[in-house]
């Protein structure tokens, strides 16, 4: 008697061919939808993933900033041993957000208001490696103004110039290479305060060339 032989089973593959497009999509999708299902279930967690940590983030930014409201008050009213506690554990706590940044540049202030220069310009230059930068030209500015208020010339134009190369704008930069120039005049560096001004002068459209025409006009008399 012969053997009677074992239909082969149908392959995935054989199973979706048909002579309707429609069909093979219909049938593909059937012997596919646990896989689609995992591949979903992935797509779907990882997109809760990101909004959680942008939601997450966004809380911070915003209790950050109610951090720093509150850290002022007492600076507004002259309380600055006070507010510049409450501003350091703003800068402590949000490190990494624009208001413990903004927390760090009013610490520094508080410190410069008590004629600390030096405890000002310590703080700021040990945040400045971390600073963002959004906020490095600022934290340049700064200390340069820490400088100035000490009456060393040459570092605060050092600091000025950090500030111009950092700034976000051309305005700004031109701004700070006018402060720059400018402390270099007062630390008695005429010819490095004149190439600087001369520079500024020569650009066209910037608001500041005019006064550093004036600066121009009053180191080339005072040589005189």
């Amino acid at each position: 008697m012969a053997k009677t032989s074992r239909p082969v089973p149908a392959s995935p593959s054989l199973q979706l061919k048909s002579d309707d497009p429609i069909e093979n999509v219909t049938l593909w999708l059937q012997a596919n939808g646990k896989m689609l299902a995992i591949a979903g279930a992935v797509v779907l967690a990882a997109g809760l993933g990101i909004y959680g940590l942008r939601a997450s983030e966004a809380k911070k930014q915003a209790n950050a900033s109610t951090a720093l409201y509150a850290a002022q008050g007492p600076m507004y009213e002259g309380k600055l041993e006070e507010a510049r506690t409450a501003l350091e554990g703003v800068a402590t706590r949000y490190k990494g957000t624009s208001s413990g940044e903004q927390a760090v540049l009013l610490v520094a202030q508080t410190l410069f208001d008590e004629g600390k220069f030096d405890e000002g310009v310590q703080r700021l230059e040990s945040a400045r490696s971390g600073a963002s930068k959004a906020f490095a030209a600022s934290m340049d500015a700064m200390i340069a103004a820490g400088y100035e208020g000490k009456a060393d010339f040459v570092k605060a134009a050092e600091a000025y110039a950090a500030a111009a190369k950092s700034a976000g704008s051309e305005v700004e930069r031109d701004a700070f290479t006018l402060a720059q120039a400018r402390q270099l005049m007062l630390a008695g560096k005429a010819a490095e305060a004149t190439a600087v001004f001369e520079q500024l002068r020569a650009k066209e459209g910037s608001p500041y060339s005019q006064e550093a025409a004036i600066r121009l006009g009053e180191l080339r008399a005072a040589s005189r």
